[in-house]
């Protein structure tokens, strides 16, 4: 399935070419699901994009995450703010890398058998994205890691705690794929 994925990539790169101009409005909706040693974890991710210059745009938008382990029995439902930012660096005229920096507000609820906990978290993030411009409308986005910042709280019946933690990771589990619509181009 993924030799496929890559051929169809390859081969339709020379057959467009497409870039973002100052103006643009795109919609970006990325996506990853994993099922893996008694975890799973959803993430869904549509964003709204707006060219503030050629080759860079600014997002804004919601994501929704849902963690669950059934090693600890502990369900996690999160729902979030997201804005973003992303500069276009063209590799080829059908591929382009960019970082992706986000800031996400977020709230949700985590809730094993005995307790449950209300929870809001603040995070920036760093991603690097690589795009791939099937024609001047469509590309698929790829996004493999992250250098992420993340305060959360939580409150329960007890009372309230705060984490702060800093996470760098290249992990293969951690892929997004993505599609790319320019409402723009012809």
């Amino acid at each position: 399935m993924r030799s496929l994925f890559v051929f169809t990539l390859l081969l339709s790169s020379f057959l467009a070419s497409a870039q973002i101009k100052e103006g643009a409005k795109v919609v970006d909706f990325s996506m990853s699901n994993s099922n893996a040693n008694g975890s799973s974890f959803f993430f869904i991710q549509p964003l709204i994009g707006f060219g503030t210059a050629e080759n860079e745009l600014v997002y804004v938008g919601i994501g929704y995450t849902r963690q669950k382990s059934d090693f600890s029995g502990n369900t996690e439902n999160f729902t979030s703010l997201i804005i973003g930012y992303e500069k276009f660096i063209e590799l080829n005229s059908k591929v382009y890398f960019s970082p992706f920096i986000s800031g996400s507000y977020g709230i949700g609820k985590s809730e094993n058998g005995t307790t449950s906990d209300d929870l809001n978290s603040f995070s920036l993030a760093l991603r690097p994205r690589l795009h791939y411009f099937m024609n001047s409308k469509w590309s698929v986005v790829a996004s493999v890691g992250a250098i992420q910042y993340t305060r959360q709280v939580a409150k329960n019946a007890f009372g309230e705690s705060t984490s702060d933690f800093f996470s760098m990771n290249l992990n293969s589990s951690n892929v997004f794929f993505g599609i790319r619509l320019n409402l723009n181009n012809e």
